[in-house]
């Protein structure tokens, strides 16, 4: 029996739920036991678990890490998980190495692939900014791993799972303190796009002129990781490694080179269009469409066939 046990993160609790597909794989053929870990989930309805562990006391913050630290650290005490996995979120990110710290365990940051045989199970993740993959080798238990939201995808995810009420013991009082709240402007989340109009440093012109081609193709703006850098643009629509993973139905990819860093935010994509004056450009490889061309200019062209 392998025991996995999956945070589930409040603000995204249907990647979280993808992360029983990363559960499964890690399993292989041994028999899985699901476990799904809520802290304060108000009476939602969650599916794909075997049993999901509920914790529901009004006093804990909801982004502590230290306190959510705890939480878990105390539930794998009573139920000797053989691996942990926590979404790769900005919380996630807080948690995952304080609770690999306080049980002494490996943490495998940011995976995008999982490959288990007779021999071992591997955890796969980018290394050295993306220009190769490491295969880690994974021995000891728990087996601890961060993963980006849309790495992997659940299917059909129908399992009502056992509500368990967990009771937390002694506890440190919380030190955060909400001092100021600011409301930001609400922009699509590039990994709900189903059209992604993406700008690499191929595409040196102002961002801003992509956004009515976005629209008319209905879909929203996203950006390579060196357009981030230049700071034309916010993080929040950084495709990569470093930034989202996205699944969109089309992919306009308007001078993007193409690094193994870009492509590991690229999963499930219907179809991809590369516009790239290097015809050799990796991203072409992938690409279903290739224009060899200045992505400026065809920008231009093509928001002059469309009217917009």
């Amino acid at each position: 029996m392998f025991k996995a046990l999956i945070l589930v993160d409040n603000d995204f609790i249907n990647y979280s739920i993808d992360l029983t597909d990363a559960a499964q794989r890690l399993a292989g053929e041994e028999e899985l036991q699901l476990y799904g870990l809520g802290i304060n989930l108000e009476n939602q309805q969650i599916k794909g678990f075997d049993t999901l562990i509920c914790v529901e006391e009004p006093a804990i913050q909801a982004k502590d890490s230290r306190v959510i630290t705890d939480i878990v650290q105390q539930v794998h005490q009573k139920y000797d998980f053989d691996s942990i996995f926590i979404l790769a979120t900005d919380f996630g990110r807080m948690v995952a190495p304080r609770l690999a710290m306080r049980l002494k365990a490996g943490l495998v940051a940011d995976i995008t692939a999982i490959e288990v045989d007779q021999q071992s199970r591997k955890l796969i993740r980018p290394a050295f900014s993306g220009n190769m993959l490491a295969s880690i080798i994974c021995d000891t238990k728990p087996i601890m791993a961060s993963v980006h939201p849309n790495v992997f995808q659940a299917e059909e995810v129908t399992k009502q799972p056992e509500i368990v009420n967990f009771s937390v013991g002694q506890m440190k009082p919380s030190t955060i303190e909400v001092l100021t709240v600011t409301e930001n402007e609400k922009q699509q989340d590039i990994r709900e796009a189903e059209v992604l109009v993406s700008a690499g440093a191929g595409f040196n012109e102002d961002l801003d002129q992509l956004t009515d081609l976005a629209h008319k193709l209905k879909g929203t703006v996203s950006a390579s990781k060196p357009v981030v850098e230049q700071n034309r643009a916010p993080r929040e629509i950084q495709v990569g490694q470093s930034g989202k993973t996205v699944s969109p139905s089309l992919y306009l990819a308007l001078g993007i080179y193409g690094s193994m860093q870009h492509i590991e935010g690229l999963k499930n994509v219907k179809d991809l269009i590369s516009v790239n004056i290097d015809q050799g450009a990796p991203l072409n490889y992938l690409a279903n469409i290739i224009v060899v061309g200045d992505a400026v200019e065809f920008v231009a062209k093509l928001k002059h066939r469309l009217n917009c």
